[in-house]
């Protein structure tokens, strides 16, 4: 299979906007909307410059700016609303350094959660400095939007919805929250005993989707010491209308990376998809361990009788970073080739018949890649050059 050329659609892509970046950025023809974390904008003078030029400086215009501490403390987080040419205007703006959001199919709701922490303050002990969440949504495309009640003291990495009023948070421990009126009210649902551990207050799942059907899937690795024969990586499922994970599939030594499932009618069968790294898990208190690891593709069907395929393994020069899924069997694993000399490059590994061929496609380095599953289209962002490439 030949990949599609890259088609440039701006040059000028978010270049008014700053601080610099493109945010993740989705695409819906020509319209755009964007969530941004970013730094805040710094601004220097140059000083004894009548000393010369080898004697000029540059010097923040205010002290904080020059305070590593005090610039993470003012990172914020933006949603931006418009059109690839016409540019983007911010609707959102909050303190945080991380953030997470999901949007309806037609853009009308947005949920956005933030992430604040207070980098002025002394690290305590045990290293878990106090995160400040916040929950936010808008019901007009992003232009208005209330605060949610929602405990500060509870993190949200994830947000996963059906419609603009039934869905979960997925959060630090792990922990799992689903609501069913808009976020107005939540409830906890107990998750896999082995996916959490006792002195991992901050643990994530390694894998977490949303199917079409409403079923929500967890992986998370279990090593040989608490594994009946081997070390695995289990995938659970929660129906919605059930408050307890039941099993979905085993993944033998392997340490799951991505989940994601095919987007189709929620009546329709669907296949899930598991992009994993074979063997343990990274060992970073061995400093050989490169964290480099064969990468496979699993695969299996949402009903009957749950059996595990590996269509595909990747090199293990790669270290994988996610996968989408598209329509019609395309499938798209994004990659980084550091094995080389120079920077790492950003790799695509594409598929169009559910895994079984792939081609390969060295993408540079790039600042983002957004994929519409809905058209099998893939945008990358060079700088402020956008381009387009339809699998």
């Amino acid at each position: 299979m030949k990949a599609p050329a890259w088609q440039t659609i701006s040059t000028t892509f978010m270049k008014n906007d700053r601080p610099y970046g493109g945010g993740n950025s989705h695409f819906s023809g020509k319209d755009v909307i964007s969530l941004k974390v970013a730094s805040p904008e710094l601004r220097y003078r140059v000083v004894d410059l009548d000393k010369g030029y080898n004697a000029a400086q540059a010097v923040p215009e205010e002290s904080w700016m020059d305070n590593s501490n005090e610039r993470l403390n003012r990172s914020t987080v933006s949603f931006l609303r418009g059109t690839i040419d016409g540019g983007l205007t911010s609707f959102f703006h909050q303190p945080g350094q991380d953030a997470a959001w999901w949007y309806s199919k037609d853009w009308t709701t947005q949920y956005v959660s933030t992430d604040w922490m207070d980098y002025k303050i002394p690290e305590p002990k045990n290293g878990l400095t106090p995160h400040i969440t916040k929950l936010w949504r808008s019901r007009d495309g992003g232009k208005n939007w209330t605060q949610l009640d929602w405990p500060e003291n509870r993190n949200i990495g994830q947000l996963l919805f059906l419609d603009p009023d039934r869905g979960y948070a997925v959060g630090w421990g792990p922990h799992v929250w689903r609501t069913a009126d808009g976020g107005r009210t939540w409830k906890e649902i107990t998750v896999p005993l082995h996916a959490t551990e006792d002195d991992e207050p901050r643990k994530t799942f390694d894998g977490v989707d949303l199917g079409p059907d409403g079923t929500l899937r967890v992986a998370y690795y279990v090593p040989e010491e608490m594994a009946d024969m081997q070390p695995e990586s289990i995938v659970e499922r929660l129906k919605w209308d059930s408050d307890a994970f039941e099993p979905d599939v085993k993944l033998p030594d392997q340490v799951v990376v991505s989940l994601q499932s095919e987007q189709v009618p929620p009546d329709y069968a669907y296949a899930v998809y598991a992009l994993s790294r074979l063997g343990p898990p990274r060992n970073w208190k061995d400093l050989s361990d490169n964290g480099r690891r064969t990468g496979a593709l699993s695969t299996w069907e949402n009903r009957g009788n749950q059996t595990v395929k590996q269509p595909h393994t990747f090199d293990a020069r790669l270290m994988l970073d996610g996968l989408s899924v598209g329509k019609r069997g395309v499938l798209l694993v994004y990659a980084t080739d550091a094995s080389g000399e120079g920077a790492p490059r950003d790799m695509t590994f594409a598929s169009k018949d559910y895994g079984k061929s792939w081609t390969e496609t060295d993408d540079g380095i790039t600042q983002g890649v957004y994929f519409d599953p809905a058209t099998n289209t893939q945008y990358g962002l060079y700088g402020y050059t956008l381009k387009k490439r339809t699998w």
